[in-house]
């Protein structure tokens, strides 16, 4: 054997031994490889199940405490209703037996007043008969046991629901006139009911202010309606009226003496007035910017023949939350009145029901467009002496209103002003009111405004 084979020998030996070797290694380090990814990929499923489970279990957590919220908010709710018909049927059996006892109450003292009273007429025929027989009167106890049974048949012995229904067709003369007969009819005119409406304008030229002031201070808590119709009164006593804070309903049409610091303070006493008339008063646009500002619920408003205020003071009416629920609104006679006034004011009340224009001979047909797209609940349109308003746009406007009146002659000489808004310089001396004046009226589903209301 040469040295060259046994080189090559150890070579190719050294060579297979180690090729052996590594081969073995690899495999082994192959094999724990594998049985390392093995744990970890346990350990990793291991781990996902886990936190797919705690996310489930978490949600399946939240879920049940919001059923349980729930349920107990059913449950609460429940008990509430339950609650609230008990207490509804309380108080209906409450109701029924107070209702049934007044009734019971109120007949008696009607059966008792009704015998009395027939007492009271036996007797007085049984002496009438008996001094026709003796033919001798004697005036004075005829008169004294008259008046002793007129006490027995007393008034007030009434229920005060009688009472109130009695009084209630007098006037505010007649009432006071009652007060003074005596400490009983003085206590029947003192019902708070019977002073919720109080209508001055009947005996605006008997009743000084003083009395006024003292009435409206007395009843100020139980007044709802006042009507001040062409009363001539200081300022001072209009202030008065802002201590009446139930008002509801104000007519002050016609007083010369209205101002705009007048209805300053009526605005702010009064917040909760429905219906208000200032018509041919001398308010500017002071008041105008008033009414939003603090008679947010208005439904009824008068403004005829208001000439002091503007374009600018009409249109004060949409300012803030505005007078937005007006259902009744009457510009007739103001002749300062312009589209663009009307435009924007048909572009905040969707609520208007009644519209009167009349006499306003400024307005022109695109008054009736801006009505159609804004006022879509209109259901009566006045528009007499609207000299600018063509007849076509009238016939069109027709159909979309259940009632209309429409003229488009000169004003009358008694307006005051002729058909371009001018002051007239000579006027009839007599003056007859507007009712008397031709009206054409289209054919309507409602006889009457108050009907369409």
């Amino acid at each position: 054997m040469t040295p060259e084979l046994m080189i090559k020998a150890c070579s190719f030996y050294t060579g297979h031994l180690v090729k052996t070797h590594f081969c073995t290694w690899r495999d082994i380090a192959r094999t724990n490889e594998n049985v390392a990814l093995a744990e970890k990929m346990n350990r990793a499923v291991t781990c996902y199940n886990f936190r797919l489970q705690k996310s489930v279990f978490h949600h399946w957590r939240s879920y049940m405490e919001d059923q349980k919220e729930k349920l107990k908010n059913t449950l609460l709710r429940i008990q509430q209703i339950i609650y609230c018909h008990k207490l509804s049927i309380i108080l209906t059996k409450w109701r029924n037996r107070a209702r049934l006892k007044s009734k019971k109450k109120e007949d008696e003292l009607i059966l008792k007043h009704e015998l009395q009273l027939k007492k009271w007429k036996n007797r007085l025929i049984l002496k009438r008969a008996t001094a026709e027989e003796s033919n001798f009167p004697e005036q004075s106890s005829s008169e004294g046991s008259l008046v002793d049974e007129t006490l027995k048949c007393d008034i007030s012995l009434l229920p005060e629901r009688a009472i109130l229904q009695i009084f209630f067709y007098l006037s505010l003369k007649d009432v006071i006139i009652c007060g003074q007969v005596n400490h009983a009819w003085m206590l029947m005119t003192q019902l708070n009911s019977l002073w919720n409406a109080i209508d001055f304008s009947t005996v605006k030229n008997v009743i000084p202010d003083k009395y006024i002031l003292s009435t409206l201070q007395r009843w100020r808590l139980n007044v709802l309606r006042l009507n001040f119709h062409g009363c001539l009164l200081r300022p001072k006593t209009f202030r008065s009226v802002s201590h009446c804070r139930n008002l509801q309903e104000l007519n002050v049409s016609d007083c010369p003496t209205f101002t705009d610091e007048s209805m300053r303070h009526i605005s702010e006493g009064c917040p909760g007035v429905l219906y208000l008339n200032l018509s041919n008063t001398t308010i500017t646009n002071r008041t105008m910017r008033l009414l939003p500002r603090h008679f947010h619920n208005l439904q009824n408003l008068s403004l005829a023949y208001c000439r002091g205020f503007t374009d600018k003071g009409l249109q004060y009416l949409n300012l803030g939350n505005g007078c937005h629920k007006l259902i009744y609104l009457d510009l007739s006679g103001c002749t300062q009145i312009t589209d663009s006034a009307m435009e924007m004011l048909s572009a905040k009340c969707h609520y208007l029901h009644i519209l009167d224009i009349s006499g306003c001979v400024l307005l022109t047909d695109q008054i009736l467009e801006d009505l159609q797209i804004g006022c879509k609940q209109l259901r009566i349109l006045k528009m007499q002496y609207c000299t600018n308003i063509s007849k076509k746009a009238a016939q069109r406007m027709s159909s979309k209103v259940q009632q209309q009146e429409y003229n488009s002659n000169d004003p009358p000489r008694w307006f005051g002003y002729d058909r371009e808004g001018d002051p007239l310089t000579e006027l009839d001396n007599v003056t007859p009111s507007k009712g008397a004046s031709e009206l054409t009226v289209e054919k309507s589903t409602y006889s009457s405004e108050e009907q369409a209301a």
